[in-house]
């Protein structure tokens, strides 16, 4: 016993060894969204132990501390949590948890959600927005189907279909993933953020690489916009998802020509990043062709 002490004083900053001491592993002790140690889910906890307190919050479970933690995981009430933990907490010492560098947490992220999706269904929201949008029938192996992709907006965390696209580097390595959360109609989700993209590692000239590609290729920001172009013109064509990204991209070696299909925005950036990709890749002395919609405020998949 620890007299002339509150026991939550004693644990406070020792939450990760105590937990450990508990029978928690330490793969539910780490500050990411993880599989949850008291109902299993994916994705849907996180051990950020605030103020040394051993905090938690689960979207299934609820939120607490690390005396709530332990009552839920060994199904202790509070007062016997408090004496199990009165018992070990003066002798344990503070355990450093091994954090992963950021770039590794952020690729594990990434690693996460695309190993959860599967290939894209007719019939399924992935293909009826595609075929709805573009009239896709065959859908590029690049772009996945996410049954029950979390979308976390503060500390609430919702559910939508998805549709999950890869973003490689010009090494031809997977750096990131973009999202497009969806109902299951096919339409556009209803929240703030519909399209997210999520970096594991610097994405600096990458893009979505929708198709294969030869002397001549196509390059726009978004994937509807590239699908759309590429239907509309007969050429392969690549997404590099955002203006400041098309700015940054470089073709694959062996490309002659590029066709850059530009947004006419009524800010003029993506006509201006356009612009100044063709710029760059005419001083690369590689041939280049800027295409742009009439109508203001269009891309190529809206017109």
């Amino acid at each position: 016993m620890l007299p002339n002490r509150k026991v939550s004083e004693i644990a406070t900053g020792r939450w990760p060894a105590i937990l450990m001491h508990f029978g928690i592993e330490e793969r539910f002790l780490k500050n990411k969204h993880g599989e949850c140690p008291i109902c299993g889910g994916k994705d849907r906890y996180r051990f950020d132990d605030k103020q040394g307190r051993g905090s938690w919050i689960c979207n299934q479970c609820g939120a607490g501390d690390g005396f709530a933690l332990l009552e839920k995981f060994k199904g202790w009430t509070f007062k016997e949590a408090a004496f199990q933990v009165e018992q070990v907490a003066g002798s344990v010492q503070a355990v450093a948890i091994k954090q992963e560098s950021d770039e590794a947490k952020k690729m594990a992220a990434v690693k996460r959600i695309w190993n959860d999706t599967e290939p894209v269904s007719k019939g399924d929201p992935v293909w009826l927005y595609l075929n709805r949008r573009i009239g896709l029938e065959l859908i590029p192996a690049c772009l996945r189907y996410h049954p029950a992709l979390p979308y976390v907006d503060g500390e609430s965390v919702d559910y939508f279909p998805a549709l999950v696209a890869l973003v490689s580097s010009h090494e031809k390595q997977g750096v990131g993933i973009h999202r497009i959360y969806l109902t299951s109609a096919g339409e556009k989700a209803p929240v703030e953020k519909n399209k997210k993209l999520m970096a594991g590692k610097p994405l600096n000239g990458s893009s979505i690489k929708l198709c294969g590609f030869g002397e001549v290729l196509g390059i726009a920001e978004g994937i509807e916009t590239a699908l759309a172009a590429s239907r509309k013109f007969s050429v392969p064509t690549w997404a590099a998802i955002s203006a400041g990204l098309l700015e940054q991209w470089l073709p694959p070696e062996g490309v002659k020509k590029v066709i850059v299909f530009g947004d006419n925005d009524a800010s003029f950036t993506g006509q201006a990043s356009a612009y100044a990709l063709a710029k760059k890749l005419r001083l690369k002395g590689i041939e280049v062709d800027v295409m742009i919609p009439e109508l203001a405020g269009k891309d190529w998949a809206d017109d």
